[in-house]
C-alpha cells in the first residue's frame, strides 16, 4: 500500500488570492486538501512553510524534436512562416541536429520543460512522430488530440484536413489544434476565413500564434468559444512582432502560453512568462496581472485540451503539482519571477521527477 504524504502550511492560490492550505495525496491521486489536515503515523510529513505549491504548469505550443540550440535566424525577420522554415531546414544548425538520434531530443525537451516546473506539454507533431515517446518521459505529453500543420497554401500534409480533423475531434470530445496565422502575409490573414469555411472553427480549436488579427478575428474567435496559444518569443524573433494579445484577453477568449521549438522559441516555460510580461508592458503599457499568466499555464490550457477540471488542485484528480520557493512573499503570486532556481520539486502523477 502506497504511504500517503501530508504536505503541510503550503501556499496555494485559491480563490484568486495564496491561502495556506495542508495537502494530502495518495499515489496518484491527490486525498485533501484543508487549512488543517491531522497528521497519523502512517503518513509522511513534510512541512512547506514558506513555500508555495502550484499545478504542474503546462506547455501548451512545442515542438520536441527541435530542442536544441543554437537559435536560427539572426536579426533577419519575415512574413511567414514558410520563409522562416525555408531559412532553417537550409541552416547548419539543422543539418547537424539532424544526426541526432530523435529519442535524445525526446529526453532533452523533456527535462527543458521539467526544469521549469512543466508537468505535461503538448508536442505539435502527428501522432505516430510522438507514439514511440509516450509514457517513457519525464514529462507527461498532451497525446489525444485531432490536428493540422496550418490552415492555407503551403500547410504541410499532417492529418486528415482540418475539415475532418475538426469532426472527429467535436466526436470523440478532443482539441483540434494547428497553427493559424502564423505570419503577417496575405495566407496568414485569411487563414481564419479559410478555417471557418472549412467548418473547422468552434469550441474544439486551439489556435496557434493568430499573429495579424484584428478586432473581427478577435471577436469571430470569441463568438466561436475556441482557444488560442500565444508564443511571443518565438513571433519576435521570427516576425519582429507579435499578436495583440490584448485583444483577446478583453474579449474573454481562453488564451494559453507556449514556448515553441528552440531554434527560434524561448529556452522553457519560465523564460517565456517573462517575455510574455515584459511585451505585454511595451505593447500596452500597463502590467498583464501574475493571475492572468497564472491561468495562461494552468487552467487555460487544461481547459483548451480537454484535461478535465480547470482548477488542477483538487481531491480526486491526478497529484501534477510543483513547489517552489522564490524567496518572495507567501501571500503573493509571482509566476513570472520564476526561475529554475525556484523550482524546489516537480511530482507527476504522484511520483516526484526531479527536486
Amino acid at each position: 500500500m502506497t504511504r500517503p504524504i501530508l504536505l503541510q502550511s503550503a501556499s496555494l492560490f485559491r480563490n484568486g488570492k495564496m491561502e495556506t492550505m495542508d495537502f494530502l495525496y495518495s499515489g496518484e491521486t491527490i486525498s485533501n486538501i484543508e487549512t488543517s489536515i491531522p497528521a497519523s503515523k502512517d503518513m509522511f510529513t513534510l512541512s512547506l512553510k514558506g513555500k508555495k505549491l502550484y499545478p504542474g504548469f503546462i506547455n501548451s505550443h512545442d515542438h520536441l524534436l527541435a530542442s536544441y540550440l543554437p537559435k536560427v535566424g539572426g536579426t533577419e525577420k519575415h512574413i511567414s512562416w514558410l520563409s522562416y522554415d525555408n531559412l532553417y531546414k537550409s541552416s547548419g544548425v539543422f543539418a547537424e541536429r539532424q544526426q541526432i538520434d530523435p529519442e535524445i531530443l525526446y529526453y532533452l525537451g523533456a527535462y527543458k520543460n521539467v526544469f521549469a516546473g512543466v508537468t505535461s506539454v503538448f508536442d505539435h507533431i502527428p501522432h505516430f512522430v510522438q507514439n514511440p515517446f509516450r509514457g517513457i518521459l519525464p514529462v507527461k505529453l498532451i497525446s489525444d488530440y485531432t490536428l493540422a500543420h496550418s490552415v492555407g497554401n503551403y500547410s504541410l500534409d499532417w492529418g486528415e484536413g482540418p475539415a475532418l480533423e475538426y469532426r472527429m475531434a467535436e466526436h470523440a470530445g478532443l482539441p483540434f489544434v494547428t497553427h493559424l496565422a502564423e505570419g503577417l502575409d496575405d495566407d496568414s490573414k485569411q487563414s481564419l476565413r479559410y478555417l471557418e469555411k472549412m467548418d473547422a472553427l468552434g469550441a474544439h480549436s486551439v489556435l496557434v500564434h493568430c499573429l495579424p488579427f484584428g478586432p473581427k478575428e478577435a471577436d469571430k474567435i470569441a463568438e466561436k468559444g475556441a482557444s488560442i496559444v500565444w508564443c511571443p518569443t518565438s513571433n519576435l524573433h521570427i516576425f519582429g512582432k507579435t499578436t495583440n494579445i490584448k485583444l483577446f484577453l478583453e474579449r474573454g477568449v481562453n488564451v494559453c502560453l507556449g514556448t515553441d521549438s528552440s531554434p527560434s522559441g524561448s529556452n522553457h516555460l519560465l523564460e517565456e512568462l517573462k517575455t510574455a510580461k515584459s511585451v505585454y508592458f511595451g505593447m500596452y503599457g500597463e502590467e498583464l496581472p501574475e493571475s492572468t499568466l497564472f491561468a495562461m499555464i494552468t487552467e487555460n490550457p487544461r481547459k483548451a485540451f480537454r484535461l478535465g477540471n480547470p482548477n488542477a488542485l483538487m481531491p480526486g484528480l491526478k497529484s501534477d503539482f510543483i513547489v517552489a520557493n522564490d524567496e518572495k512573499n507567501a501571500s503573493s503570486l509571482n509566476v513570472s519571477d520564476l526561475h529554475w532556481k525556484h523550482i524546489d520539486l516537480v511530482v507527476i502523477d504522484g511520483y516526484p521527477i526531479y527536486g
